[in-house]
């Protein structure tokens, strides 16, 4: 093996190095977009409140977007740790099973608490989105009907 080669290999090794202490983790969650509260959408300017709201329905698409692939990153590793405790001996491989079960525990706390943070962001969207809707120099045109 070359120098530069056995060189370039520790390096890359040496970076990667954090990604296997952390096993086959998908991460954290992805950080939630800021939401405009109903007490901005009405102290600003009706054009203001309604490039606001616009902003904030962008970044939850966009934040939704990486939450999918957050969530299916999860789902894998449930369907991994499922498929690893078929044929293990309850007797001889019980550490292995409490890992396993651990494991599919913990992607399952991550998945429920992410949704539970998307509805949060989203009824916060919708307040933001009714408090503009009220005010009489609103476009109608971007509220619900």
């Amino acid at each position: 093996m070359s120098p530069k080669f056995g060189l370039a290999l520790c390096v890359l090794l040496l970076s990667a190095a954090p990604a296997f202490a952390q096993g086959a983790g998908c991460g954290s969650v992805p950080f939630a977009p800021a939401m405009p509260t109903p007490a901005d959408m009405k102290s600003k300017s009706a054009a203001d409140s309604k490039a606001a709201l616009h902003d904030a329905f962008s970044d939850i698409k966009n934040w939704q977007s990486d939450l999918k692939t957050f969530r299916a990153c999860l789902d894998g590793q449930g369907s991994q740790a499922k498929i690893a405790l078929v044929g293990l001996d309850k007797t001889k491989d019980a550490d292995k099973i409490k890992d396993l079960k651990d494991q599919q525990q913990a992607a399952d706390k991550q998945f429920d608490s992410s949704v539970d943070e998307e509805e949060r962001v989203v009824n916060e969207f919708h307040a933001a989105q009714a408090s503009y809707c009220m005010r009489s120099d609103s476009d109608k045109s971007v509220c619900p009907k």
